[in-house]
Formats: C-alpha cells, sequence, structure tokens
C-alpha cells in the first residue's frame, strides 16, 4: 500500500529540531511529513488544538515525539505560551512546518459570492494565512543560525476549483505571506 511506505531509515535529518503543527491524524499531511522527519533522525515538537490532544499525542508518540504544546493561533497568549514551552524544551529549531488551515464548511460550497460571510471570510484569513505569519516571525526567533519554513498551499490559490471559494482567497493570501515572510527572514 502507498499509505504504509516510508523512507528507509536514516541520519539525514539527525541534530536537527522541528516544530510540527497541523497533525490531526494519521491522515494528515503534517503526519507523513513528520513521520518522515522522525525517520530520518529529527528531534520533533508537535503544536496542536487543544482539543485535539487525544488524537495528536499517540500519533506523536508512535515517533519518539516528546514535547506536545496546545496553541490556539488565534489567541495571542496561546501563541506567547506555546513558543516559551518549545523554547524552555527544544532551545532552537532548526525548522519549521505550517499545516494549518480552516474555513466554514458552508462557505465550501456553491456560489463563493453568495455563501461567504464576513466572519467566516476574516476567520479563514486569520488562520490559514496570517497563522504563518504570527508563527514565522516567533519561530524565527528560535532560529539563531537560520533554518527552514514550509507551509502548505493548493491550486485552488491559483485558479478557481469548484466548493474550494474561501479557502481558495486564503491560500492566495497565504502565498503571498510567504514571498514576503522569505523577503523578510530570507537574509
Amino acid at each position: 500500500m502507498a499509505d504504509d511506505y516510508t523512507f528507509p531509515k536514516g541520519e539525514l535529518m539527525k541534530g536537527k529540531k522541528a516544530l510540527i503543527t497541523g497533525v490531526a491524524n494519521h491522515n494528515s499531511i503534517a503526519w507523513g511529513i513528520a513521520s518522515q522527519l522522525a525517520a530520518q533522525g529529527a528531534e520533533l515538537a508537535f503544536a496542536y488544538m487543544p482539543d485535539m490532544e487525544r488524537r495528536v499525542k499517540p500519533l506523536g508518540e508512535s515517533i519518539g515525539v516528546t514535547t506536545f504544546v496546545p496553541m490556539e493561533v488565534t489567541d495571542d497568549a496561546s501563541m506567547d505560551a506555546a513558543f516559551a514551552q518549545v523554547a524552555r524544551e527544544m532551545g532552537t529549531l532548526d525548522a519549521f512546518l505550517h499545516s494549518i488551515a480552516f474555513a466554514n464548511k458552508d462557505e465550501l460550497k456553491g456560489s463563493f459570492v453568495e455563501n461567504t460571510t464576513r466572519e467566516g471570510f476574516l476567520r479563514a484569513m486569520n488562520i490559514s494565512a496570517f497563522s504563518f505569519v504570527d508563527c514565522a516571525r516567533r519561530a524565527a526567533e528560535l532560529m539563531p543560525n537560520g533554518g527552514s519554513m514550509v507551509t502548505m498551499t493548493y491550486l485552488g490559490a491559483e485558479r478557481v476549483i469548484p466548493n474550494y471559494n474561501t479557502m481558495g482567497v486564503a491560500k492566495a493570501a497565504l502565498e503571498a505571506a510567504t514571498r514576503y515572510i522569505a523577503r523578510d527572514l530570507g537574509p
């Protein structure tokens, strides 16, 4: 089965530390990335929505994760606490994975114009795009020797995909934000 394939164990990431966000279950893209990083020797921390702990912790533990950080990306106090915990437990980071997105289900079907609300639009932008900006700023402080930041996007950011609607607009904003983050943090 393709789902069961893993790269051979190695040491490509030995000595590297990464913060992973967005693991929700064994089908998450973030889970696939995290499991491969662990297989290559990386030390990982998982940041998760507080109500997801019962799903996320067993997955992380199965690949040796010992740092679990509850984090609500729409709450500054939660973000402060999460990154402070990562700093205490890991010291520095070499990599950060942002795999966070959300849009209301009702805004992902039918007419974009008719079904998009101000509240839903702003929530999708906050969680799906601004969270990367906020996390990148905080993660960069833990990368004194540089590092890598990765986020997830989709073709719906570039062209209209039926039933993607608000998420397509949020992913387009995420892509633009990524270019500005690269300009600021790249050097």
